[in-house]
This record gives C-alpha cells, structure tokens and sequence, in this order.
C-alpha cells in the first residue's frame, strides 16, 4: 500500500511542532507496512506553496503511482482533488470544518472556507472526522462514507513521569501548584483569556498556583510539561478532538475543559477530570478539585484503545477498502 500524504500541517526546521500529529500518524501507519511519501505545503511561508503543490499533484494525472491520496485538513483536501487517479481520502481536523471562533461566534472568512471544505466530502472515496460532532457538519449524502477516527496517542511517549523528577529537569519550584495550558495563547479559538480569568480567581484562594503555558514545544517536551502540571485547563470555544487532552489523559493528568468536541465523552465516568461551562468561577473551582484529586491512572487505562498502532490499523482498512472500489 502507497499512500501520498498531502497536508499543510508538518514539521519542519521553522516550526518542528506544527503538525506532529500527522507526521506521527504517517509513522505509525509505515510501522505496520504502509509506505507513505509526504507532499508538505508551507503554507504558512506563502501561498505560492499551494500553487506549487497544485502544480505537483495535477502531475499525478498523467501517471500515479499511489494507492491512496490522503489529505490533512480543508485547504489541502482542495489541492489534492486536483488529481483524479487515485482515490482521495480527507482528514477533517477541525476548525477547517467547525471553523475558527476567535470570539463567541465564527470569522466571516473561516465559515467561507469551512462551507467549501465540507463539499469536499462529497467528492472524497471516504473522510476521516475527529468526532461525531464533526461528522454531523458533513453533507448528509456524504456521511455514509465518513469515519470518525480520533488522532491515535503515542502512548511510549505519552507516559507519566514522577512529578519532582519532571519538575527538577523543567527548573519549576516544588511548592507551585501548576495550571497547564497548552497551546498557542495568542489563538482565539483556544481562548486564552478566560484562562488567565480562571487563574486569577482561582489565586485569591490557592496563592501558590501559577498558570504556564506550554507552546511551540518539541513533541518530547510535552510529555514533560504534563508530567510536572497539576491540572490541565482547556477553556476552548471550540475543537475537534483535542490531543492535548488524549495526551494529558495518558499521561495521568487531572484536566479541567469546557464541552467542546469529543472531551465530554472522552472524559465520561473518569475520577478527577470535569468539564464546565466557559465561566471562570465554575472552571477555577473545578481547577482546585483536580489539584485534591491528583494523578488519574484511570484515564490512560481509557485512552489506551486510541494508541498509534491500533489507529493506523484502522486507517489502513480504510486505505484498503476505498483502493478495493
């Protein structure tokens, strides 16, 4: 099985972070025998990227040599329809298809784009959503051919390492009691100020915590931060399936989130984890229940069936079955 991977979210020497989910899931799916090659559009460099990966994948209509096109995220779903051989497969991550709310509603532009990306489905062998709430956004006629398939955990690395162990490699003092948020704070979506709102609040009764954010970090520092936190808070407007709760999950972390995509039910029945509205009372006091509850073994037992190797499993029998028709 040969797979070309094109995607607009990928590491690289600029930005090693950016998208290691997709280079991480296209590992795991070669450690299972699928070969796959990936066509990186930087797009964020400039958009003649796009222009030049458009030029690479009208190519492929004159001689294709892969089983699978698969594409990661709206913009280069676009990109590799252009080529007709080989069936295409798209993987919605989320704002491409929820689109981008950087206040209490979605920017002009992201709903525009999110309209025209979800026509893309209507055109693809099969698509790949995060969670049921995203396949839901589909075209109906499309869903038939949809399946929601949660980016795999690496749970080698994504494993809990003891707290003063973590805290002593990182420089952070022992008596701090950490609220981690992770991700780039300077993203609306990912709602940054309601964050700082919690952590004020939840100072006046816990003088010792201390909000720290962990972005742009290299995939084997996350692991890290988690392990030294004491709570993960997620104050989104909006996700798909966030990884950062998945990997706070399988590294024993406490995480306090607003009901966005699948978190509700990720975190369903599990001791130490809660989900709140987005007011800062109600997730500050959720916060200083997840510092008494402490470590959460329970949920990287529940986050043990999304692990790498059983998540390229699945996507390969998509891979089959579209290659089959």
């Amino acid at each position: 099985m040969r797979v070309l991977f094109v995607t607009n979210i990928w590491p690289d020497q600029v930005r090693p972070w950016y998208g290691s989910f997709v280079w991480t899931q296209a590992r795991s799916l070669e450690e299972i025998g699928v070969e796959v090659t990936p066509l990186a559009i930087r797009g964020y460099a400039s958009r003649l990227e796009y222009v030049r990966a458009a030029a690479d994948v009208l190519r492929l209509n004159a001689g294709c040599p892969y089983d699978v096109v698969h594409a990661h995220y709206g913009h280069s779903g676009v990109v590799a329809r252009l080529q007709v051989k080989a069936p295409l497969v798209v993987t919605y991550w989320g704002t491409d298809l929820l689109g981008n709310r950087t206040s209490e509603s979605i920017t002009a532009k992201s709903a525009i784009e999110a309209a025209v990306f979800k026509q893309l489905a209507r055109v693809a062998a099969a698509t790949m959503t995060q969670s049921h709430q995203m396949e839901a956004a589909l075209p109906r006629a499309a869903r038939r051919r949809s399946h929601v398939v949660p980016a795999g955990i690496d749970l080698e690395r994504f494993k809990p390492i003891a707290r003063e162990a973590a805290r002593a490699r990182l420089g952070w003092p022992l008596d701090e009691k950490v609220v981690l948020f992770a991700g780039n704070p300077d993203r609306g979506v990912k709602n940054f100020p309601l964050a700082e709102e919690v952590h004020r609040r939840l100072s006046a009764s816990v003088p010792t915590a201390r909000l720290r954010v962990a972005a742009g970090l290299l995939p084997d520092e996350v692991p890290l931060y988690m392990s030294a936190a004491d709570a993960l808070l997620l104050p989104s407007r909006s996700e798909g399936s966030p990884n950062v709760v998945k990997e706070a999950m399988a590294t024993e972390l406490p995480i306090v989130a607003t009901p966005v995509g699948d978190v509700a039910e990720r975190l369903e029945g599990i001791p130490g984890c809660y989900i709140r509205p987005p007011d800062p009372e109600a997730l500050a006091d959720a916060v200083q229940l997840a510092f008494a509850h402490g470590r959460v073994p329970e949920a990287r037992v529940a986050i043990t069936p999304l692990g790498m190797t059983a998540v390229a499993e699945r996507i390969r029998a998509i891979y089959e079955s579209v290659a089959r028709r």
